[in-house]
C-alpha cells in the first residue's frame, strides 16, 4: 500500500488551512472485478491492486490488477489455499496454506512463481503487511503453544529477521508505512479485550519499540503512513459504547478523534487522507466509505448506496493521485470496486469570490457546469433552458455579442431567481460576471430581448474542483463523480489517565527472541537480548549506547511496564463488574 508521508502539523486544528472545508474531489469509479465468485480483500499501491479471488470453498487464490491498462492476472497457487494480501510497489504478499501457513511475496512485474519469506519448520503465520522493504507478519506457537501470538519483522533486503513481541499478550494486526519505517499493531489481553496500540519505529541498529495508546478506551484495527498512526478507538460515553476513528503521532503527541454518529471501522492511511468504513446508525444495516482530510478537517462520502461497501483501502502516490478501493457484496457474490482521483492540493471553495470578471477570463481549475446560447432573431423572444446540479458557489458569466451583435436587453434565471436583468445589456456592454450560489438542482434559463439580431452566451462555473486526468483505464462504472466535503473538527482523546506511563523500548535487528537464542525452539518468553548483538551507537530515551546493563534494563523496564499496566487495567475492570 502506497502512503506518502504527512507532517505533523497537519494534526493541529489552527493550521488546517483556517479550518475551511476542503474542495470537492472530482474523479470515477472503476470495476476491479465483479466477475463470478467472491472477489474480496483489496489492497492497493499505486496503480496494482492485490485481491482475493475464491470460486469454491475449497479454491483461493491473489490477483493483482492493473489499473492503467485493466489487466488483471493470478498468482499462481501451486495447490495451495492463497489468501490475506497486500501490496507495495511490484511486490505483493500474502498467506499460503497447505499444511501450515507460510508467507509469500510475488513480484508483479517479473512474473513466474512466489517465493516463501524466511522459510521455517513448523511455522504458523498470517496477517501479512508489506510497507517498501519492510514485511511484518503475526505467528503463533514461535516460543511455546500455550502462547499467545508474536509479531515478527522481516526486511527483504538484509533478509534480518526480528521478534518485535515477546510477552504473554496477543499481538495481532500488524500494518506497515509505505516507507517500512514504521511498523503498527494492537496488543490484547484477549481475543477480544484489553487492547491497545503499539509500534515500532526502525532507528540505527534495530527497533524502537513504543505504546501508543493507554486504558482510554478499546483500541484496535491500526494502520500508519510513518507519522500518524490511525486506529478504531470505542469507549462507553453516557452508557453508550461509541466507535471512533482517532489517531495519533508515532513519535508521541496529542490523539484526537472524529465524532462522527454510528460506528466506524477498518481505517487505512495514506498520505493526509483517512479511507474507513461509517455504519450510520446502530439501527442501519448499511455500510459505506468515507474519507478524511486531516489538513483540512473534510469529511466526503465516497459510496452512498443501499448496499454494503467493506475492506476499503487507500493509495496516494506523490504527485497526489488517490486511488482508494473496497469489496461489495452484490447478488449474493463479492466484487472489487475502485474510485481514483486527484488530491486537491491548490484549490479550494471560495464562499465569496472578490473578481467574478477574473474568473470569467481565466476560470483555471473551476469546472464548466454549463452554457446556454441565446439570440434575438424576430420580434418574438424564445426562452433556453438548461438542467444543473452543483453544490458551493459558482460564476455566472454573460458573453454579449457571442456569434451575433450585442443584445440590447436580456435576461438570465438561476432557478426561479433573476441573476441577471435588461439593466445589464447594451451596445456598449461586452458582458457580465458575478457569484451565485448553486444549491443541488436547478434550471439555468436565458432570454434575449430588444433589438433583433442581438445574442448572447451565459456560462457557469462550479467550485475549483481540481480535476486533472486521472488515468484508469479497465471497464468504468461510472465517469465524472463529484464529492462535496464537510467540515468536522477532531475532538482530543482524553489521555489524562495515563499520560506519561507509556511504556517503551529496544529490540535489536535480526533478535528473534530467547527460542532462537538457545535452539531449543521453546523459549520462557522473557525480553533478554541475544548476546553479541549490539544496540544502537547512538542512544534515545530509555536505552543505553551500548548492548550492556543500561540496555538491558531498558527493556526489561519496557516488559515490566507493560505488565503493570495491564494488571492496572484488570483489576480495574474486575472491581467494576463487582
Amino acid at each position: 500500500m502506497l502512503r506518502t508521508p504527512i507532517l505533523l502539523v497537519c494534526l493541529l486544528p489552527a493550521l488546517a488551512l483556517g479550518q475551511t472545508v476542503g474542495a470537492p474531489i472530482h474523479g470515477k469509479s472503476l470495476v476491479i472485478n465483479n466477475g463470478p465468485g467472491d472477489q474480496t480483500d483489496p489492497h492497493v499501491s499505486g496503480p496494482v491492486v492485490s485481491y482475493t479471488q475464491r470460486l469454491s470453498i475449497s479454491s483461493s487464490e491473489i490477483h493483482y490488477h492493473d489499473v492503467l491498462t485493466g489487466t488483471d492476472r493470478v498468482i499462481p497457487n501451486e495447490g495451495g489455499f492463497d489468501s490475506s494480501s497486500e501490496v507495495s510497489g511490484d511486490t505483493v504478499v500474502f498467506t499460503r496454506t497447505t499444511s501450515g501457513n507460510r508467507v509469500y511475496r510475488f513480484n508483479v512485474r517479473k512474473g513466474g512463481m512466489a517465493e516463501e519469506l524466511a522459510p521455517r519448520t513448523g511455522a504458523d503465520r498470517r496477517a501479512v503487511a508489506i510497507g517498501n522493504q519492510t514485511v511484518a507478519w503475526q505467528e503463533l506457537g514461535y516460543t511455546a503453544g500455550s502462547k499467545p501470538a508474536e509479531l515478527f519483522a522481516f526486511r527483504l533486503d538484509s533478509q534480518a529477521l526480528t521478534l518485535l513481541t515477546d510477552d504473554l499478550l496477543l499481538d495481532k494486526t500488524p500494518a506497515v508505512s509505505a516507507d517500512g519505517s514504521t511498523v503498527v499493531w494492537a496488543k490484547c489481553a484477549t481475543s477480544t479485550d484489553g487492547c491497545d496500540i503499539w509500534s515500532a519505529r526502525t532507528v540505527e541498529g534495530g527497533y524502537e519499540v513504543a505504546q501508543l495508546t493507554g486504558t482510554e478506551g478499546e483500541d484496535s484495527a491500526p494502520d500508519t503512513n510513518g507519522e500518524v498512526a490511525v486506529y478504531v478507538t470505542a469507549r462507553t460515553v453516557n452508557g453508550v459504547l461509541e466507535s471512533d476513528i482517532a489517531w495519533q503521532p508515532v513519535g508521541g503527541g496529542l490523539a484526537r478523534y472524529l465524532p462522527l454518529p454510528g460506528a466506524d471501522a477498518n481505517p487505512s492511511i495514506s498520505g493526509p487522507l483517512i479511507a474507513f468504513e461509517q455504519k450510520a446508525s446502530a439501527t442501519s444495516s448499511n455500510v459505506d466509505v468515507v474519507l478524511y482530510d486531516l489538513r483540512t478537517q473534510t469529511y466526503y462520502r465516497l459510496t452512498d448506496t443501499p448496499e454494503t461497501e467493506t475492506l476499503s483501502d487507500i493509495s496516494v502516490e506523490p504527485d497526489g493521485l488517490v486511488r482508494v478501493v473496497w469489496a461489495v457484496r452484490q447478488e449474493g457474490d463479492l466484487n472489487v470496486y475502485a474510485y481514483v482521483f486527484r488530491l486537491p492540493t491548490d484549490c479550494a471553495p471560495t464562499p465569496t469570490i472578490e473578481n467574478p470578471a477574473a474568473v470569467c477570463a481565466l476560470p483555471g481549475a473551476r469546472p464548466l457546469l454549463g452554457s446556454l446560447q441565446v439570440n434575438r432573431s424576430s420580434d418574438t423572444s424564445e426562452v433556453a433552458s438548461l438542467e444543473l446540479n452543483a453544490l458551493g458557489t459558482g460564476v455566472l458569466c454573460v458573453d454579449n455579442g457571442y456569434k451575433g451583435s450585442r443584445a440590447t436587453a436580456g435576461r438570465v434565471w438561476l432557478g426561479p431567481g433573476l441573476h441577471v436583468g435588461p439593466e445589464s445589456f447594451g451596445l456598449d456592454v461586452p458582458g457580465a460576471a458575478k457569484a451565485v450560489p448553486l444549491q443541488g438542482s436547478f434550471k439555468l434559463s436565458a432570454q434575449a430581448d430588444g433589438v433583433p439580431g442581438g445574442a448572447f452566451q451565459v456560462r457557469v462555473y462550479g467550485e475549483p474542483s481540481c480535476d486533472v486526468e486521472v488515468g484508469g483505464g479497465g471497464p468504468t462504472k461510472e465517469v465524472g463523480e463529484i464529492h462535496h466535503g464537510q467540515l468536522v473538527p477532531s475532538v482530543p482523546v482524553n489521555t489524562s489517565g495515563t499520560k506519561g506511563r507509556m511504556a517503551r523500548g529496544f529490540v535489536p535487528s535480526g533478535y528473534e527472541g530467547l527460542a532462537k537464542a538457545s535452539g531449543s525452539g521453546f523459549g520462557t518468553g522473557g525480553s533478554g537480548l541475544v548476546a553479541g548483538v549490539e544496540a544502537p551507537q547512538k542512544p534515545f530515551p530509555g536505552c543505553g549506547a551500548a548492548g550492556g546493563p543500561v540496555s538491558v534494563l531498558g527493556v526489561w523496564l519496557f516488559a515490566a511496564l507493560s505488565f503493570r499496566h495491564r494488571t492496572a487495567r484488570n483489576r480495574a475492570r474486575a472491581a467494576a463488574r463487582r
